[in-house]
């Protein structure tokens, strides 16, 4: 007999609580089923193209491929500016070693590359930091690198110098050296300044743009469009095939209104001009030279200058040092447009054509000269101290007589309102020149009582006095000009009173040479002095280099004829500055040029013959031997 345990009987509440169980369980799985199922939709159709450009990213590399910019001419189509071909190495982070998960193959990825470059590894680490904030696009961090033994090297060792990226680049190139350096300018890097500014907004960090001169300047016209290849790469970063590839666009090309060969000869007369006064303290300079007719800027030199080569690839910080050292004499500096002087004796033919306009004199206004002139007690020098004799306009012109202008300034400064003053302010002086180049400065002024009273200390320094006007009409006191200013000034007397807005740009062509555009030259104003006025202070001018003239001895023998003036600035405590400006033919003018020699003595010694050499290089006249006597 089997005996069987007696069965429980279950109660129905407990076949209800597993049901329930059961229940729960299945709808926990229906639940996490759905989430599973709504996640995979939701990644491949939702999100798919998101995945999809994340698989893309970690096999496409966009490689950016630099335009090269625009060439530079001068108005004889020789060359100036041209591009090379250059290596650059840079940072692609994606790649690189991950400084948190691999901090010591990061650091000696970045240790070895700063020693290969030359670079300190804080820099590479200054650039790393700003490379991470889009890591998917190379940031430069030299370029011009050699392709032995450094670019060979970092390719040789690969595996040390993950996501160092070698990119063909072009580079700026200087045939004629250390030429025309002020006005062509250099390009480099865009620092946050630049592209905070309108006209590069459409930049980004590390892109190449012109940082002065022409090449800022007309930096829209010689960029170019960057074009840009996809590359597909394979694990390890190394391209495999390309995808797409868009051509970038080359910069259209400059043509400029100087010419290479005047250029030359008046940066050699120049250095001519201060090597002749260097016993005198003479180590800087400035000479500028342009089309009375029409404002076109024919040659532009400042001197101390530098090599713009040394920009290509990025100046080394040694070298800048050198460069802005006192004892370089500021080479970066541009004498022609941000360079403030005293004009000197260039200044009188201005003050006589405003006393002449006013009625303060007429051309035969005499005054006699014992070589001093006493009024209000005190005494002011003429710089012939014998003196001149008794002279009217055209001769206190033609022979600089001091004494003659102290009477002209006394007489203005007792007319009504400041009638000197706004006399020269016609010829632009006191105001910028807007030529096209950046840089020009706003500190040159024309003095007057209202400027006094704004500047001055005491009550007394506040006062506009009659040796303030004295002063100014020869010149001197507080006038500051700029060359730039000086030859658009002389231009106007030249041409019969027209005020020109000078300018270097010329023509604009694209890659293939055809013309894009035409500059045209800008009328600013005019005098409206009557040629009248104009022709008598051409005749005082035209005496200056005629016999008897203070620069007779520089321009004697010379063919055509020169009117010009001389000018002998003080600058205290430096030593005298010389001046010269003139224009040829005197008759039938085409060119005007103005000179300064810091520190040089006697414009008449001194600046005089730079202006000849200058015309002599315009007119084809060739070169003579010269004897300068000292004079003013």
């Amino acid at each position: 007999m089997i005996l069987e345990p007696i069965r429980k009987k279950r109660s129905t509440e407990d076949d209800s609580f597993i049901g329930m169980r059961i229940g729960v369980l299945l709808i926990v799985t229906f639940v996490l089923f759905g989430v599973i199922a709504f996640r995979l939709w939701y990644m491949q159709v939702l999100s798919g193209d998101t995945y999809v450009k994340v698989a893309k990213d970690n096999r496409i590399r966009e490689v950016k491929v630099e335009a090269p910019r625009g060439v530079i001419y001068d108005r004889n189509g020789k060359i100036l500016v041209e591009n090379r071909a250059g290596l650059d190495v840079g940072l692609l982070p994606m790649d690189m070693y991950d400084p948190k998960k691999a901090p010591e193959q990061f650091t000696a990825e970045i240790d070895g590359l700063a020693k290969v470059l030359n670079l300190d590894s804080s820099e590479l680490m200054a650039a790393y930091t700003k490379a991470k904030k889009d890591p998917y696009v190379t940031y430069v961090v030299k370029e011009d690198v050699a392709e032995n033994p450094t670019v060979a090297y970092i390719k040789e060792h690969s595996e040390l110098f993950k996501g160092i990226q070698v990119e063909n680049s072009y580079l700026r190139q200087y045939p004629f050296g250390a030429f025309a350096t002020h006005l062509l300018g250099y390009v480099g890097e865009a620092s946050q300044n630049d592209l905070d500014q309108e006209q590069f907004s459409t930049l980004t960090p590390g892109a190449t743009l012109g940082k002065d001169g022409v090449e800022r300047k007309y930096d829209s016209f010689l960029r170019g469009t960057d074009g840009y290849k996809t590359v597909e790469v394979d694990a390890a970063g190394r391209p495999k095939r390309v995808v797409e590839d868009f051509a970038p666009t080359p910069g259209s090309n400059l043509w400029l209104t100087i010419s290479s060969d005047l250029q030359q000869a008046a940066e050699n007369a120049l250095v001519e001009g201060i090597q002749l006064a260097q016993a005198n303290g003479a180590a800087g300079g400035a000479v500028v030279a342009m089309d009375p007719n029409n404002g076109e800027i024919l040659a532009m030199a400042s001197f101390p200058d530098y090599d713009p080569s040394l920009w290509v690839g990025g100046m080394a910080s040694v070298k800048y040092k050198e460069l802005t050292a006192p004892q370089a004499h500021f080479p970066l500096y541009d004498r022609v447009i941000d360079g403030l002087y005293p004009a000197g004796s260039t200044f009188k033919p201005f003050v006589a054509t405003a006393a002449l306009a006013a009625g303060v004199i007429t051309p035969e206004t005499t005054f006699d000269c014992k070589g001093s002139y006493k009024a209000y007690f005190q005494t002011w020098k003429d710089w012939e101290a014998k003196g001149h004799g008794t002279v009217n306009l055209l001769q206190a012109i033609a022979e600089s007589c001091d004494v003659y202008f102290y009477n002209v300034g006394n007489l203005l400064y007792s007319q009504s309102g400041p009638v000197l003053q706004d006399g020269v302010r016609k010829f632009g002086f006191g105001q910028t020149t807007g030529i096209d180049l950046p840089g020009e400065t706003t500190g040159s002024r024309v003095p007057d009582k209202y400027w006094k009273l704004e500047v001055g200390k005491t009550a007394e320094d506040k006062k506009w006095k009659p040796g303030d006007e004295i002063n100014l009409a020869i010149g001197q006191g507080d006038l500051l000009v700029t060359p730039m200013q000086m030859v658009v000034a002389l231009s106007a007397i030249a041409n019969g009173g027209t005020l020109w807005v000078p300018h270097l740009g010329w023509l604009i062509t694209d890659a293939s040479g055809n013309r894009i555009h035409q500059f045209e030259s800008e009328k600013r104003g005019e005098l409206g002095i009557s040629l009248d006025i104009l022709d008598i202070v051409r005749q005082g001018m035209l005496g200056v280099t005629s016999e008897g003239g203070t620069a007779y001895g520089a321009f004697k023998n010379f063919p055509i004829a020169v009117a010009g003036k001389t000018g002998t600035a003080q600058k205290l405590p430096e030593k005298d500055y010389a001046l010269f400006m003139g224009y040829a033919p005197a008759d039938k003018p085409e060119i005007a040029v103005v000179a300064i020699i810091e520190q040089g003595g006697h414009g008449s010694s001194v600046a005089a013959p730079v202006v000849r050499r200058v015309l002599e290089a315009y007119f084809h006249t060739g070169s003579s031997s010269i004897i300068i006597p000292t004079t003013e």
